[in-house]
């Protein structure tokens, strides 16, 4: 007896079943990754900036050397502190962590660093361990992503399958903050960001 559509027969089923063994166990061979499917094949930085867009964020590539002009001049055009997680080498009113929580909450714009991108979604990984946690990447309404455009990967699945030392938090931002909790009215901006740009070197 089979299980009707001509695959595994019932006693070979319900025996892995019993035995807890996965399908394909007896091969040694792990279970094939399942392609990912997509209506538009989006890849590499041109792929990432044209889905980040389409989400309603803005991005640029530029050469490494010209990132504090950069930040600087997104930065001009916002009223209030720009806040930067250490290390990111831009000129900042506020470094985080050393400005603190309370400081940081007055900035306009928060400018942190991205792991890595993903191209078919747009979307960009945060490191907790890599930027001394969220705050500098949550707490300003609007929020650039800096991004080594060698660290762009197709998928989201691509980047996870690469992480060996993964972090305590690993955000995945995918355009501005949005959500429609209540009564199904979309709201940007309410659970961080609501406006977002990335900023590709190399």
């Amino acid at each position: 007896m089979t299980d009707g559509g001509g695959g595994t027969p019932r006693g070979e089923f319900l025996a892995r079943l019993g035995s807890g063994a996965p399908r394909g166990a007896d091969t040694g061979e792990p279970p094939p990754t399942p392609a990912a499917r997509f209506t538009t094949s989006r890849s590499g930085p041109d792929g990432f900036m044209e889905s980040w867009t389409a989400l309603g964020g803005t991005a640029e590539r530029i050469p490494g050397e010209e990132l504090p002009e950069a930040v600087a001049a997104y930065a001009a055009r916002h009223d209030g502190p720009l806040l930067a997680a250490a290390g990111l080498g831009v000129g900042a009113d506020l470094l985080w962590p050393d400005c603190g929580s309370q400081a940081a909450t007055g900035a306009a714009v928060g400018v942190v660093r991205a792991v890595a991108a993903a191209a078919q979604t747009g979307t960009v990984f945060l490191r907790a361990d890599d930027n001394r946690g969220r705050a500098a990447g949550l707490l300003p309404p609007a929020c650039i992503f800096v991004i080594e455009a060698g660290t762009v990967v197709d998928t989201l699945g691509d980047y996870l399958r690469s992480v060996e030392d993964p972090p305590s938090q690993l955000v995945a931002v995918t355009g501005p903050s949005r959500s429609a909790d209540i009564e199904s009215t979309l709201v940007i901006g309410v659970h961080g960001p609501g406006e977002v740009h990335a900023i590709l070197t190399g």
